[in-house]
């Protein structure tokens, strides 16, 4: 009876201690995650790199997995589904070529992490609800704790459960985790102890009792096995010696409510935690204190956090249904938006995840040509044809001029230049935020966007992107010329393209028939998408300003009041004003 209502309070309930006083806040440090999630319409209660770096996997509320390319920030494929339940677990193999999942649906299922597709049966045990699952180093075993208060053991070489299970917990088991030696299991439970299991011998050698006074919610070991971590319904986090069970230094006090998830970095130095505050906070435990500013971007609890594998980045889960990437020390950037500066030497790391070379606002017109080509934008250079300066002069204005030109093979081409003197002159957030937009310009692949085909460098001193010549023009020209087009398949594959962006969770942000382009067979194609929030600036293949007074005729409603953020609700919106005008234009040809 004890169990069915813990497992139903479980499900409901967000396990909250008792309300403590506020404290007084930390500043936000000034940098955002690059990882914003609309692919998972659900609490995000765990995330997780690949062993190489280049895939964060979440597990949600809504009964998904969904795998993050690191690089690109999009979703490698569909959401993985199968669980019935919430996904309230997930990691990755040694080798990374599996993914298991943990869930309410009393189940563990493993996953093909390149096909997505179930390896064999789910690893199922009693009815009760999985809190938590770790992989072996090994990769041949694999711990789940959960709501029955035991550790179980499964050996996936045959898939089947290990003997008997650890038992001697009296509450909930919400975090496992294998020492690397692979010989014992450390657990944390809402029994307020941490126990550490001999595997061979199935008993607890070490029981961590009577410091924490509240439920243990996360555990971690440090990957020389020699210190624990620990974060519970306290508001401070506690470090263990793992040999003899002793508390080591201080409290790492700075939270302001529970602590739901801890990770040590690779190098054993620092240590990552979120919790119910909202906020992800990193520690020295050489210090037994944080380093730098709480990150604030979460808008409720932090459910899970995770270094990536070169210490570089942390991942993290929250209950506001994202997940977030950030830099660990704030200050310089790249075009993953936040900076994977590694705390340790670069040498110490093997496999680089995204762009480890920072840009700053120092950099020239080639220092940003060359990081954006080696990191997959097309170098168009050799293309070009010699004769730049023939290219035609279209328009100038903002931050550069947009020129009509050809490729050696004769097809026409638009340039969008960025002159070195203007670069120079941008402010550190303008610099980050237009090369961060080239890079996601380069990846998008679709029939109603305008595609970014690569870069060069135009007369040696600016900054080009290159992109195809729309004869047509852009749609407001093109149905002022064609009056008898046909309107609704044009909006249609304006609709079409802007549903694209949105899949990949970009907001265009300035949605209007100026910014549609029609090319010679009279297909529709968005530009100018994820740069109109650059007041002044265009980078997108545009011939008139970018600013927000210019658009207000297509604007929602909400995006007039002070501080109103874009999003794909005022998107949808403002598509529906350009269909509307472009409808009522037949009626009245007059409207401009």
């Amino acid at each position: 009876m004890f169990h069915s209502f813990s497992s139903i309070w479980n499900r409901i309930s967000r396990r909250e201690p008792e309300p403590e006083p506020e404290l007084e806040p930390y500043l936000a440090p000034p940098e955002s995650p690059n990882i914003g999630n609309n692919g998972q319409k659900g609490i995000i209660y765990s995330v997780a790199f690949s062993p190489d770096g280049k895939s964060v996997v979440s597990g949600s509320s809504d009964k998904t997995i969904c795998v993050w390319n690191a690089d690109t920030v999009f979703p490698r494929d569909k959401l993985w589904k199968g669980h019935t339940s919430a996904v309230t677990s997930v990691s990755y193999s040694s080798l990374g070529d599996i993914v298991a999942s943990g869930s309410w649906d009393s189940t563990v299922r493993l996953w093909d992490a390149i096909t997505g597709r179930e390896v064999d049966e789910p690893l199922k045990g009693p009815d009760t609800d999985i809190n938590s699952i770790a992989f072996s180093p090994s990769g041949n075993l694999l711990a789940t704790g959960s709501d029955e208060n035991t550790v179980r053991l499964w050996d996936l070489r045959n898939m089947s459960s290990v003997a008997s299970s650890l038992k001697g917990h009296f509450y909930w088991i919400t975090s496992v985790v294998f020492t690397p030696d692979e010989t014992r299991i450390i657990s944390g439970s809402y029994d307020k102890t941490i126990r550490i299991w001999d595997i061979e011998r199935e008993t607890t050698v070490i029981q961590l009792i009577g410091e924490h006074t509240q439920g243990v919610r996360s555990v971690d070991i440090s990957p020389d096995g020699s210190q624990i971590i620990s974060g519970s319904d306290e508001t401070a986090l506690r470090l263990w010696d793992s040999h003899t069970g002793t508390m080591i230094g201080n409290l790492f006090e700075g939270h302001t409510r529970w602590v739901s998830s801890v990770n040590f970095s690779p190098n054993a130095v620092y240590v990552a935690s979120g919790s119910d505050d909202k906020t992800v906070r990193i520690w020295d435990v050489r210090m037994c204190r944080q380093v730098g500013e709480p990150f604030k971007e979460h808008t409720d609890t932090v459910t899970s956090v995770a270094f990536s594998p070169c210490g570089r980045l942390i991942a993290s889960g929250s209950y506001d249904q994202t997940v977030k990437i950030r830099n660990i020390i704030p200050g310089d950037f790249n075009l993953n938006s936040s900076n994977e500066f590694d705390i340790r030497h670069k040498d110490d790391c093997v496999h680089e995840v995204g762009v480890p070379e920072p840009i700053s606002q120092y950099m020239s017109i080639q220092d940003m040509f060359s990081l954006l080509i080696k990191h997959g934008c097309t170098d168009l250079s050799s293309e070009l044809d010699n004769s730049q300066g023939t290219a035609i002069l279209i328009s100038g204005g903002g931050f550069g001029d947009i020129r009509k030109g050809k490729l050696r093979n004769g097809n026409m081409i638009a340039i969008k230049t960025w002159r070195a003197s203007l670069i120079e002159q941008c402010d550190y957030k303008t610099l980050k935020r237009a090369t961060r937009e080239i890079y996601y310009w380069s990846k998008m692949k679709h029939k109603n966007i305008h595609e970014l085909m690569g870069m060069v460098i135009f007369m040696g001193q600016s900054l080009g992107m290159v992109s195809e010549w729309m004869e047509n023009g852009n749609l407001h020209e093109y149905l002022r010329r064609n009056p008898g087009a046909d309107r609704y398949q044009l909006s249609m594959q304006v609709t079409s393209g802007l549903e694209y962006l949105h899949s990949y969770s970009m907001i265009h942000g300035d949605v209007k028939a100026l910014n549609v382009l029609v090319s010679s067979n009279e297909v529709a194609k968005l530009t100018d998408f994820g740069l109109s929030a650059m007041s002044g600036t265009t980078l997108a293949f545009s011939e008139t300003s970018n600013t927000q007074a210019a658009s207000t005729r297509w604007a929602a409603p909400e995006l007039l009041l002070e501080g109103a953020l874009k999003t794909e609700k005022s998107d949808v919106y403002a598509l529906g004003m350009t269909i509307l005008v472009r409808f009522i234009q037949l009626f009245e040809p007059t409207l401009t």
